[in-house]
């Protein structure tokens, strides 16, 4: 992301600042969320302390859509002429990203917007988003910040009155604002989200029906863990038949899709001709469920591929890989990953180095960004493990860094070999308790360590 020096909208003095003015679609997919998102052209002034939006000139483009919007700000002492001298060149750009058959006659004539929140607007209408569900969607987070700063006995009367805005619009705001709370969050703020989330679960119509599929979800995956490697077509069938309701065929469907193959429903039908006529309209009745489910899934994974392997062909356009990354984090998923890997070793195969080095360069940067420095520190141990003397230097000279939080994700990751470790056989299971092995050596040293530090200082 380019830097600009412009004045501070505050006290008028010069600032340099991270800035885009062309979101443009087709030539980074995440532009629209990256304007919808508010997290581009802020600054901090270091002479008034100033935090807050550029007043910068703004276009926005989507060849899809052929829509064109623009943005000036609004400033008295700017004329019409300098608004459109200030414009032109971002306008310029956009068309020079189009191929000349793409240039189409929308091109000539953008639209012009007066306010951010009416270019928001815009952008949203675009999609069939209208004005009213965006208030309606105010109106649910009024609602949130209400239910956050009540007090817990009167979250459940407020819940109990305000239950028709307590949709699934609703509990999917909450789970996005909830998940935006950092690793350090008051403990207050945790305390009363956990007893909100209790309130919405069992006062509500919608919240008693995500509870219950919930409650049906963990009984598929008790079930489907409890068969481990012996899981086969037809025992994944028994689950189906024996299941007790509905939402548990559901919840065996998404948990189990890949062995809900063609095999599987030619496996189920046969089943179904066998029975007496009496009860085959149930069985009938599931399979047409697992049909529709397999369907529905198939076509999310498909698009969520799409649109990873676009992403993945976005990140490689722009110059500043790591920034365009930690701009657009919510994008890098499963399906990025596997996209990316498979972008790379084609690559590879074709001998292409400079894509390869590119793709290559995108791969290290979102496993330094995944990976938190405790993950980090533990891994750096891991490679001294076969060597007590310099395990003993490497710990001794990241002394500063063993803290309680260390210890934390040395429990959790023992925690998760060994009940991974549980559903292993063979070679695998060796290979697991090796590396459980090795963990656990460098666990005691650490803790060995941490032990004589704190009786040398008592």
């Amino acid at each position: 992301m380019p830097k600009i020096q412009t004045a501070c909208p505050n006290c008028g003095h010069p600032v340099l600042s991270d800035a885009m003015q062309v979101f443009d679609m087709g030539v980074n997919p995440q532009a629209k969320e990256l304007l919808l998102s508010g997290r581009v052209n802020l600054t901090q002034c270091q002479n008034c302390g100033y935090q807050g939006p550029l007043p910068l000139p703004i276009v926005y483009h989507d060849p899809e859509k052929e829509l064109l919007l623009t943005f000036s700000p609004p400033d008295v002492q700017t004329t019409m002429q300098q608004r459109e001298s200030a414009l032109a060149p971002l306008l310029r750009e956009v068309t020079e990203n189009l191929a000349p058959e793409q240039r189409k006659g929308y091109l000539f004539q953008p639209q012009t917007i007066l306010t951010m929140k009416a270019l928001i607007e815009k952008v949203l209408e675009a999609d069939g988003i209208t004005k009213e569900m965006l208030e309606a969607q105010e109106q649910k987070m009024r609602l949130f910040q209400r239910l956050m700063s009540a007090a817990p006995d009167k979250q459940r009367k407020i819940v109990q009155q305000e239950e028709a805005l307590i949709d699934e619009e609703f509990f999917m705001l909450f789970s996005r604002l909830a998940g935006m709370l950092p690793p350090d969050a008051d403990k207050g703020d945790i305390e009363k989200l956990q007893s909100l989330q209790d309130v919405l679960l069992t006062e509500t119509e919608y919240g008693r029906e995500i509870k219950k599929k919930a409650e049906e979800m963990e009984a598929a995956q008790a079930s489907l863990e409890q068969l481990g490697r012996n899981l086969t077509r037809e025992k994944l069938l028994n689950l189906v038949i024996s299941a007790p309701s509905m939402d548990r065929v559901e919840a065996l469907t998404r948990l189990a899709r890949p062995g809900m193959d063609y095999a599987f429903i030619q496996l189920f039908t046969n089943t179904i001709e066998q029975m007496e006529v009496s009860e085959r309209e149930q069985l009938i009745e599931r399979r047409n469920l697992i049909l529709r489910l397999t369907s529905e899934i198939d076509e999310q994974i498909k698009m969520r591929t799409d649109a990873a392997r676009k992403n993945v062909e976005a990140f490689l356009e722009i110059d500043d890989i790591p920034q365009a990354i930690a701009a657009n984090i919510t994008v890098i998923d499963d399906f990025f990953v596997h996209a990316l890997e498979e972008a790379l070793e084609a690559a590879r195969e074709d001998n292409n180095l400079e894509r390869s080095a590119k793709l290559q360069q995108i791969v290290d940067t979102i496993e330094k960004i995944a990976s938190p420095p405790e993950v980090k520190l533990i891994e750096e141990f891991l490679s001294h493990a076969g060597d007590e003397d310099e395990l003993k230097k490497a710990i001794a000279a990241r002394e500063d860094e063993i803290t309680p939080r260390l210890f934390e994700y040395f429990s959790g990751l023992l925690s998760q070999i060994e009940e991974s470790g549980k559903q292993l056989q063979g070679k695998d299971k060796e290979q697991q308790q090796a590396a459980l092995e090795g963990l656990q050596m460098v666990y005691q040293a650490v803790l060995r360590f941490s032990m004589e530090k704190k009786m040398q200082a008592g």
